[in-house]
């Protein structure tokens, strides 16, 4: 028995460790073309123009600087949310394609890819969401009868409009302030983000559908459930870091390391409730096809239809940014701690001033998020559908004792081990060896329990 907790939990490590030796690989790979980009001026160009202190618009005045910043904000955020969305749709058609052992998407293509694009799944079907975008405009909004049409259209737009105002308050870097930031930036964040279930509500109940009554009432009880989880992790983490704004949690972690190594149950819990949140497989029971036909977007077509497939990749972007922000140092490449201690060897090498250079961007976060993303679209092409029991179960029975617990014991680490230089997070590392120990038993106990049913062969 012990032997197979030691192998379940080496099998968990080594993937972690796995996942995140690739993450850093992919990073440093991307240096070098990031360098290049600062060394033609293209980030001190774009830094000028959108900079909060100052910056090119200043020099019109204080209103029209806010005007124009605003605008530019709102232009930006609508942008990075549709480019988001059309490579991540493609991203997630290749990555199923590749795990399914298909080729997905080939035949819509960039011309003097087209036959590149059929024997390489990599380089087919590159256009192929721009032209399910043109597909979708072309189509018809059916309003079904015995509806209520009003409510029918506000729902998509509430749902669209809340991802949106949510980006607004998101900094990917100090000097990268779209909208404006608040004091309790995260807290709003959240607060803004929470209007989703209530716009997914009115459609499930505005389209006068059993099926799509049915998604609704699962959306209400799944995502109410999973916030409690969710709020709470994040409560953990501002024990450490003593503040709800995004920029003093990057911070922190400049000052200290990653959080991520700091809470990594939490990490998981929020991860996980963030999938949650987000209807992901394997949490996707709103939407469950099997049972619901489609859930609450059952009637929903053309443009309608669209908005919430935009807003549900538009939240899986967002929700991503979240984790790589709060856990993965946000918009720092290396944590300054880090890149001080290790400046004698990067002097040695003369790529020191360069690194210090690019070492804060909005790059750097952009390219966390999308490892977040391809971490998420992994969970959703290897575990199956679990039972909406189960779902609840995992929340109320696990999810939420564990936070709440570690908690308390976060505020012991503060009390008992946090200094000016140094933090020993001891109690966060014991309560999550515990954690994987329960977990392991748990596992152990179920395969023993069906490892006498009959296998097809």
């Amino acid at each position: 028995m012990k032997n197979d907790i030691l192998r379940f939990i080496s099998f968990t490590l080594k993937t972690l460790v796995f996942y995140f030796l690739v993450s850093f690989i992919l990073i440093f790979l991307f240096l070098p073309f990031y360098l290049l980009l600062n060394k033609f001026g293209v980030l001190n160009f774009v830094n000028n123009l959108l900079g909060i202190n100052g910056g090119f618009w200043k020099g019109f005045g204080t209103v029209p600087w806010l005007v124009f910043s605003s605008v530019i904000g709102t232009l930006i955020i609508i942008t990075v949310l549709m480019v988001s969305v059309i490579v991540n749709v493609w991203i997630e058609r290749k990555l199923s394609a590749k795990i399914q052992g298909r080729m997905g998407p080939t035949l819509i293509n960039i011309p003097f890819l087209l036959k590149a694009g059929s024997k390489n799944m990599w380089l087919g079907g590159i256009i192929q969401p721009i032209a399910d975008v043109i597909k979708l405009i072309q189509k018809e909004i059916m309003v079904p009868q015995g509806s209520y049409p009003f409510l029918f259209i506000l729902s998509p737009v509430l749902a669209f409009v809340t991802v949106v105002i949510a980006f607004g308050m998101f900094p990917f870097s100090n000097n990268y302030i779209l909208l404006n930031q608040l004091d309790v930036g995260l807290l709003f964040i959240f607060a803004v983000s929470s209007y989703m279930v209530l716009s997914l509500v009115i459609a499930a109940w505005a389209s006068n559908n059993k099926y799509s009554l049915l998604g609704g009432l699962r959306t209400v009880a799944q995502m109410l459930s999973y916030e409690i989880p969710l709020l709470l992790s994040f409560l953990s983490v501002t024990v450490f870091t003593g503040s709800f704004k995004i920029v003093d949690i990057v911070n922190f972690q400049n000052t200290y390391f990653w959080l991520v190594f700091y809470q990594p149950l939490m990490f998981i819990i929020f991860l996980w409730s963030m999938v949650a949140e987000n209807n992901r497989a394997p949490f996707d029971l709103p939407e469950a096809e099997s049972e619901l036909v489609a859930g609450f977007v059952t009637e929903y077509s053309s443009m309608a239809f669209a908005l919430f497939y935009l807003a549900e990749y538009g939240y899986l972007f967002f929700n991503s940014a979240i984790i790589a922000t709060i856990f993965l140092g946000g918009y720092s490449l290396i944590p300054h701690s880090l890149l001080n201690a290790i400046s004698p060897v990067l002097q040695s090498w003369g790529i020191y001033e360069s690194i210090l250079a690019v070492n804060d961007n909005f790059i750097w976060i952009i390219f966390k998020t999308f490892l977040i993303v391809g971490l998420i679209m992994f969970f959703r092409w290897t575990y199956p559908r679990i039972r909406i029991d189960h779902l609840m179960d995992l929340a109320w029975k696990a999810f939420i004792p564990i936070t709440l617990i570690h908690m308390l014991l976060a505020s012991v680490d503060v009390l008992l081990f946090k200094s000016q230089n140094v933090f020993i997070p001891l109690f966060s590392w014991i309560i999550f060896a515990v954690v994987i120990y329960l977990a392991s038993l748990k596992n152990i106990k179920l395969s023993n329990k069906y490892k006498n049913v009959p296998k097809y062969t």
